[in-house]
């Protein structure tokens, strides 16, 4: 047995030994949770044949049902078991408190401030995900504009996590796809558009925008029907 061997064993002898001893009650516990920030793009009527009706951009939340901010609302979310990943609580937590399974998802950031939480020391790794909300059922959990939850009261520390998930969407919508993920297989220019300066809160030029997303979509060679105003070409992700 050469010496880097015996090495290697003396010193694995010593890392067991150093775990048969080891005690993990000399730390303090922390949990980890796994929150989840849905959006989604919806259409509301707008009562008015010759206009487009127009769309917003929604966030799923879930009303909490215990103790801590009970009745109050939150993003989906729960703790990791000590069998799961962080995907598999996210997979898991998703299905189960609203419905959704097999969406994109993109890890956001992790939440540590010591008071978070009330009940114990609890670190949450929170994660993005976009839907086309016309696409999917939903099963208890509500869509609220995005505004209107910015303004809530919500539970824990998820009003930063909600703004924090803002700034990484209109961040990265510029030069990803991500955008596509809420879109519906087949659109035109202007819905893709509105859908842009719903994210970006503001207001963009026309043919600036098409320059901007000529080489992410391609013409369908449809037309949308003539339902009060002029038709548009249908486009579709390329």
């Amino acid at each position: 047995m050469d010496n880097k061997m015996s090495n290697y064993i003396a010193k694995s002898k010593e890392e067991q030994e150093f775990l048969d001893h080891y005690n993990p009650g000399d730390y303090e516990p922390v949990s980890i949770t796994v929150d989840a920030v849905v959006f989604g793009i919806m259409k509301a009527a707008s009562g008015n044949y010759r206009k487009r009706d127009r769309q917003s951009l929604k966030i799923l939340l879930v009303k909490r049902e215990e103790y801590p901010y009970k009745d109050s609302y939150s993003l989906p979310g729960g703790f990791v078991l000590k069998s799961e990943t962080l995907e598999d609580t996210l997979d898991r937590t998703l299905e189960s408190k609203t419905g959704l399974k097999n969406i994109y998802r993109e890890q956001l950031y992790t939440f540590s401030d010591v008071r978070r939480d009330p009940r114990m020391r609890i670190i949450s790794c929170a994660y993005i995900s976009l839907i086309d909300a016309k696409k999917v059922k939903i099963n208890g959990a509500e869509w609220f504009d995005l505004k209107e939850a910015q303004n809530m009261q919500l539970a824990f520390d998820h009003n930063v996590i909600l703004h924090e998930a803002v700034e990484r969407m209109r961040g990265k919508i510029n030069y990803t796809d991500i955008v596509f993920h809420m879109m519906p297989e087949e659109f035109t220019i202007s819905e893709l558009q509105e859908v842009y300066e719903i994210i970006l809160d503001e207001k963009l030029l026309a043919p600036a925008f098409r320059r901007t997303i000529a080489d992410k979509i391609a013409d369908t060679g449809k037309m949308t029907g003539n339902a009060g105003h002029r038709p548009s070409r249908i486009f579709t992700r390329k």
